[in-house]
């Protein structure tokens, strides 16, 4: 809903006239966000975080100790489609991506270990950030029939300088003669 701005012509726009379309502009801005504020409420984005609960009750999402607003909103919000992809590695990979988690390396049927396990490399920093996720995650979208194992992987830039270097040593023995 947009609303023009009330502008009188230049010989009007002065004394009471323009007190009063000043009155009616800040009116109709205020009747604005009262009849917009129901349809904001179905963006989740942007939803008082109690109507986000209510959704989140809707569509099976409990929110952990210590999560961030912006992935319990964002888990609320791809709710239906996480449900959907859940089960395969492909979107499982979409899943991860949804949740804004970082890079997902996803390896099955390793050779010489049990033909269940599903290795999940990834960045440390998801870990320590955020540890009941990963749980949550794996009970909601993986596989029932699968034992997942997270592995990380941290890169750093070290600088090694090779240099010569060399000992030389010397023993010496003195002793009195009578």
């Amino acid at each position: 809903m947009n609303f023009e701005k009330i502008s009188l012509v230049f010989w009007l726009n002065a004394g009471n006239l323009k007190q009063y379309a000043t009155f009616l502009n800040i009116w109709f801005e205020t009747v604005k966000g009262w009849l917009s504020f129901p349809l904001n409420q179905f963006d989740i984005d942007s939803a008082h975080i109690d109507l986000v609960d209510l959704y989140a009750w809707q569509r099976d999402v409990e929110r952990f100790n210590s999560e961030p607003e912006w992935l319990y909103r964002s888990r609320v919000k791809h709710a239906y489609q996480n449900a959907r992809d859940a089960g395969t590695v492909a979107g499982f990979k979409r899943i991860w991506e949804r949740m804004a988690l970082g890079d997902l390396e996803i390896e099955e049927r390793i050779d010489g270990r049990d033909w269940d396990i599903v290795a999940l490399k990834i960045s440390g920093s998801v870990i320590s950030e955020n540890p009941e996720l990963l749980d949550i995650i794996i009970e909601k979208y993986g596989r029932t029939c699968r034992r997942y194992e997270w592995t990380t992987e941290l890169k750093v830039n070290i600088n090694i300088r090779g240099a010569a270097f060399g000992c030389a040593a010397s023993n010496h023995k003195a002793s009195l003669i009578n």
